[in-house]
């Protein structure tokens, strides 16, 4: 399977493409027969009417440096737009996350300066004479933030610099200030976002991810283990997983759990000594550390937490 889309490339002072912006995304363009992984087609501008006449798409376009960017899902990721195109194709929520080819990508995207009247390639910067412009310098990274290329409805973003493009974010969520996604993440509906959310993380609906708390993913130690958490669910404040969790979870403020760690599971009235790694994707668990003996122990959930989510996820 592949997607199509007509972009409009910038170049730096060396016509080098740097980034571009993308209109008329079509999903197995099916008229075209295509042999190699990738193709991507410079077209003039007769070209480009007939295209915006196929698609039935008359947005506000530039017809100038203009070409037809064909991507492969399974392929490896081949020039800087199409690792951009992929994470946008996630945001504007085209694919789940997980799914993409995204391997190597960082090899392959260009560090840009982003600022507040637009980007540059690093290298050019102080070539342009910007004395006259109040300029604010928002990041210097190979990935944007998620409103340069979209703004999204119906969610709520605090800081707007800790949403990366390639997260995929529902209706109804709300992002703290000191919340974090990180691209290839899906967020389900009506969720409340207050702590980091790394790379490859799956979250399903009206979960709570508390203040500082730290999901493990695909590029922070998680390797090819993807992270997964059901449907209200609640991390507390400073705590981490690094294991999968099913509905109706609950993880203690400040405690950690990772695969290996051993703990003891009340199970009719017997503890039961188990790797934390075997409790994976169980609904109606709650984890906690006993105040006691300092153990790490797990039981069944009895508590509804549907009413706190509601109330607390109104958007």
């Amino acid at each position: 399977m592949f997607f199509i889309t007509i972009t409009n490339y910038t170049t730096n002072f060396k016509k080098k493409i740097i980034n571009s912006i993308f209109y008329c995304v079509k999903k197995k363009f099916f008229f075209l027969k295509i042999k190699k992984k990738h193709y991507y087609y410079f077209i003039n501008i007769k070209q480009i009417i007939f295209l915006l006449i196929f698609f039935n798409n008359w947005k506000k376009f530039f017809f100038k440096n203009n070409l037809i960017l064909i991507s492969f899902i399974k392929y490896n990721i081949i020039s800087n737009i199409d690792g951009i195109f992929k994470l946008y194709l996630i945001s504007r929520k085209y694919i789940k996350n997980n799914i993409l080819n995204l391997n190597k990508i960082f090899n392959y995207l260009t560090n840009l300066i982003w600022t507040s009247i637009g980007f540059f390639d690093v290298k050019d910067f102080y070539k342009f004479k910007l004395n006259n412009f109040k300029i604010i310098i928002e990041s210097i990274d190979k990935i944007p933030f998620l409103i340069k290329y979209i703004i999204p409805n119906n969610i709520r973003i605090s800081n707007t610099n800790r949403v990366r493009l390639g997260a995929y974010i529902s209706n109804g969520v709300t992002i703290m200030s000191e919340g974090y996604v990180n691209f290839n993440t899906f967020i389900g509906k009506n969720c409340m976002i207050e702590g980091r959310v790394s790379s490859g993380v799956y979250i399903s609906n009206n979960t709570d991810i508390g203040g500082s708390s730290s999901i493990m993913g695909t590029l922070s130690g998680g390797g090819n283990n993807i992270i997964s958490i059901g449907n209200n669910c609640l991390l507390g404040a400073n705590s981490g997983i690094g294991i999968s969790l099913g509905d109706n979870c609950i993880i203690e403020a400040g405690l950690y759990i990772t695969s290996g760690i051993k703990i003891s599971l009340i199970l009719k009235k017997k503890k039961i000594i188990i790797k934390a790694q075997f409790l994976s994707f169980l609904n109606n668990l709650i984890f906690y550390r006993n105040s006691i003996n300092g153990k790490i122990e797990c039981c069944k959930n009895n508590l509804n937490l549907t009413k706190i989510n509601n109330f607390l996820h109104l958007n």
